[in-house]
């Protein structure tokens, strides 16, 4: 079981962060949340990350890291 967290482009601008946890090839526990980038992202979805054991994200990015991709 691997969890991961994406970040992409939304398509109206901002940044789309999505994670979830990969049960037996099939994405469980899935959470999007979408932001103007450099704003703060909410404190449900840093705890969800917390959570899951991966990395904190305070605020949204300016462009989607490779990092999470």
């Amino acid at each position: 079981m691997e969890t991961y967290v994406e970040e992409y482009q939304a398509k109206y601008g901002g940044i789309t962060l999505h994670t979830w946890t990969d049960v037996q090839g099939w994405k469980k526990e899935n959470f999007y949340i979408t932001g103007v980038s450099g704003t703060p992202v909410a404190s449900w979805f840093r705890e969800v990350l917390r959570t899951k054991h991966l990395a904190d994200i305070a605020d949204f990015p300016y462009i989607p890291s490779s990092f999470y991709a």
